[in-house]
């Protein structure tokens, strides 16, 4: 197809030839602490806005075609050292997508991140990381037709101490912030410090059990607006979890936790909320070749429309994988969501809630070390009350890699 022509040619090629002619020496380097890596995938996107029909997307850009091939080049360097125990990754990755009908969507997106640990007297361990990326926003999200890129700044550090008993402690704070490129959704952007501890004890060799508190102080550097009257939506959020992990048998592993959010405003006491939350998830070994994950999850999601204050989501996770032969792997992941939106008190806004499936299955042949071929299908799927909302979508994916 012509668009596959439109890829940066000597791109993969410098990447070429940097693998292709590293004598031992280098080589050994490269496998070692450098590992670049090259990707490049044909896609097809039946319903690239996750609209509800041709219609609508032709109401809102001039044009109802509703799918599109798309190209994405993948390619950067993994670093890793080691010295004793204490490690340094870094990770530096560039891609670049290429749209044959709706060209105004290419992008190039990038992330660069890295952590460090250090590990003193076997017992005291600190971690410190970093990450910058710069992605579109999905299209689940928000309805637009100009691409709505995401900038992603995240921090932190961590301490923990590990003592003869089993008794565990560990602190750690992040900073995390987020801003986006149309002026529509600067009122979304935000930066956030999270303070957190956990105490975990270790039962026995098989099972550990664990209690955390986190505090979310969230900053919102642009006011919402409701009618005419600017709203702070600043807010701060205490949360608590206990949990266990265990391994069952040397096939099954069960991890669980239950806990408590609140959620409190600053300036608009109106949004503040709370509520359980949890989650529960078993990985069993079925065969040599065979694995299997169960989850359910229950979360508190802070929504920023006007007339909606947070989201209670439940979610049924199950995926598969399966190792056809040593060189063919299949995997399949379905997830069931259920999105139940709670109302700003008074607002008179109508009821919505919404149910999300998503089913990805993959095949993956690696005829050689090193070198894969990747087939893919990603069926997913919203009903809403709000039925301009709905939307079904089919992609089909192919793409050949190479990992030093």
């Amino acid at each position: 197809m012509s668009f596959m022509l439109r890829v940066p040619f000597s791109l993969v090629a410098a990447l070429a030839a940097l693998l292709g002619f590293a004598g031992s020496g280098e080589a050994a380097f490269l496998g070692d602490t450098i590992k670049p890596f090259i990707s490049v995938a044909g896609i097809y996107d039946s319903n690239l806005f996750r609209v509800k029909d041709s219609a609508q997307l032709k109401a809102a850009a001039g044009d109802g075609q509703l799918g599109d091939f798309i190209t994405m080049l993948d390619l950067g360097t993994r670093v890793h050292h080691s010295l004793g125990r204490q490690e340094f990754n870094l990770l530096l990755k560039k891609d670049f997508q290429f749209y044959a009908h709706y060209t105004g969507q290419d992008t190039d997106n990038e992330e660069v991140s890295g952590d460090l640990s250090l590990v003193f007297l076997d017992a005291l361990r600190i971690r410190v990381d970093g990450d910058y990326s710069t992605a579109p926003e999905s299209r689940v999200d928000y309805r637009n037709i100009a691409v709505n890129e995401r900038t992603t700044l995240t921090g932190g550090i961590s301490l923990g101490y590990q003592t003869p008993s089993g008794l565990a402690f560990e602190a750690s704070y992040r900073y995390y912030e987020v801003d986006y490129s149309l002026e529509a959704y600067k009122p979304n952007e935000y930066s956030r410090n999270t303070y957190a501890g956990k105490i975990s004890y270790r039962i026995s060799e098989n099972a550990t059990a664990y209690a955390s508190y986190q505090r979310d102080n969230t900053d919102y550097p642009h006011d919402m607006k409701i009618g005419a009257l600017p709203v702070n939506n600043s807010s701060a959020a205490d949360s608590f979890r206990v949990g266990l992990e265990k391994v069952v048998s040397p096939k099954t592993v069960l991890s669980c936790y239950v806990g408590y959010l609140d959620r409190r405003h600053q300036q608009a006491s109106a949004r503040d909320f709370s509520g359980v939350i949890g989650k529960v998830e078993a990985k069993y070994a079925v065969t040599d070749k065979i694995g299997l994950m169960l989850n359910f999850e229950r979360q508190l999601y802070e929504e920023t429309y006007i007339d909606r204050i947070y989201s209670v989501t439940d979610a049924f996770g199950l995926a598969l994988s399966y190792a056809i032969t040593e060189k063919i792997k299949a995997t399949l992941f379905n997830r069931l969501s259920w999105k139940e939106f709670q109302d700003l008190p008074g607002s008179g806004v109508a009821r919505r809630n919404d149910f999300l499936h998503e089913i990805n299955s993959e095949v993956e042949w690696q005829p050689i070390n090193r070198f894969s071929v990747i087939l893919a299908y990603q069926y997913s799927t919203r009903r809403s009350d709000d039925n301009t909302l709905n939307f079904n979508d089919h992609m089909v994916i192919t793409s050949i890699g190479y990992k030093y």
